[in-house]
């Protein structure tokens, strides 16, 4: 045997003998990572920096229970759970108190008003978009937040120079990307509770029913009511919205039926399974979020915020392209393999926004109590 063999065959006999020794050794292992729930575990910190926090805005629940206002409920909620003290200043104003959450009347002249919001440790600000809604704020000297939901939202106060510190919450990309501002910035998406909608699946799967979710023209009532003429063999469900003209067909044909405002959208899904949104402008799509997490496809239009927000999760169709609408529709009745496929991407895109969200609290928690 050669030298060259000879060695080799001695390391080899090394290598076995000392095998068990890197075994046993800890430095070696892999170590086993506990799982977290992170969402469970963000909601149940307490800060060490307690607040005290006015939402000032137009209007709020159970007056209406629309994106924005759904949105400042879900952040004040866990704010008060990590510890802060919040208040609620209103233009639009009937309640005294909601989920505990004591509710006042915004008025400049009032001495309790004024002083709550001037010397208060931050302001969530969505008022209205009218500047002398900022003059209590004009009198600050700490933290604004100032939530923007909309495109044509508060750009006379994104060219307002100020003294106090203000920090601008965008509601997503698109958003974020076209209203441009100096200041301090961030992005928290819409808070959705989508674990109350997942018990759903089970009873979506067996509807066929096509629906809109507030019947005005923004959201596209015209191609909504077309495609139910268009389609006799197929019935759709048009709800009422809590905000713009309702464009309801007079005389609806048998196949189609509309229904008021309801409080609980999960009686709506309960009785639907396909979601259309022909929304000509759109920042964000709440709606659809609940219908992937509760199971029922989305249908949507290119406005920039259904886009972002479904995430390629659903069936695009360009607004205006009323047979690709109907396409899609009969795709999804007729092949339920297909169907599931849609339903199956929109779990995994809820998934996603959930994770999302908590990132957006988290941040916007850090900015306040820092």
């Amino acid at each position: 045997m050669s030298r060259e063999l000879l060695g080799l065959f001695g390391f080899v006999v090394i290598c076995i003998i000392l095998a068990p020794l890197y075994k046993q050794t800890p430095v070696y292992q892999q170590p086993r990572l506990k799982a977290i729930d992170y969402k469970t575990k963000s909601q149940s910190i307490k800060s060490e920096n307690p607040k005290n926090i006015v939402l000032l805005t137009e209007k709020f629940l159970p007056t209406t229970f629309a994106g924005s206002e759904l949105t400042a409920y879900e952040t004040i909620k866990y704010m008060r759970n990590r510890g802060h003290n919040v208040i609620i200043f209103l233009k639009t104003y009937e309640v005294d108190e909601y989920d505990g959450f004591k509710i006042y009347k915004y008025d400049e002249t009032d001495d309790f008003c004024k002083s709550s919001i001037v010397n208060s440790d931050v302001v969530f600000y969505q008022m209205g978009n009218k500047s002398e809604d900022f003059n209590l704020i004009k009198l600050r000297n700490k933290k604004t937040f100032v939530f923007i939901h909309l495109m044509d939202q508060y750009g006379w106060l994104l060219q307002l120079k100020v003294s106090f510190p203000m920090v601008i919450v965008y509601n997503c990309h698109t958003t974020q990307d076209s209203i441009l501002t100096l200041y301090d910035n961030m992005r928290m998406i819409p808070f959705v509770s989508t674990d109350k909608f997942k018990g759903l699946r089970d009873v979506t799967i067996k509807k066929n029913v096509v629906c809109l979710i507030n019947c005005n023209k923004n959201k596209g009532s015209v191609i909504f009511n077309e495609l139910a003429l268009k389609m006799p063999d197929v019935q759709f469900l048009g709800i009422k919205g809590a905000y713009g003209d309702q464009d309801l067909i007079k005389v609806p044909p048998p196949n189609l039926h509309y229904i008021d405002t309801q409080k609980d959208i999960r009686t709506v899904f309960k009785q639907i399974g396909i979601l259309v949104m022909p929304s000509k402008n759109e920042t964000w799509g709440r709606t659809a979020v609940e219908a992937m997490a509760a199971g029922v496809p989305v249908i949507h239009s290119e406005a920039a915020g259904l886009i972002e927000s479904v995430g390629g999760a659903g069936i695009l169709c360009m607004r205006n392209d009323i047979d690709a609408w109907e396409v899609a529709i009969r795709k999804l009745i007729n092949d339920r393999k297909y169907r599931e496929i849609i339903r199956q991407n929109g779990y995994a895109r809820v998934k996603e926004l959930e994770i999302e969200q908590t990132r957006g609290f988290q941040e916007l928690a850090m900015k306040i109590e820092n």
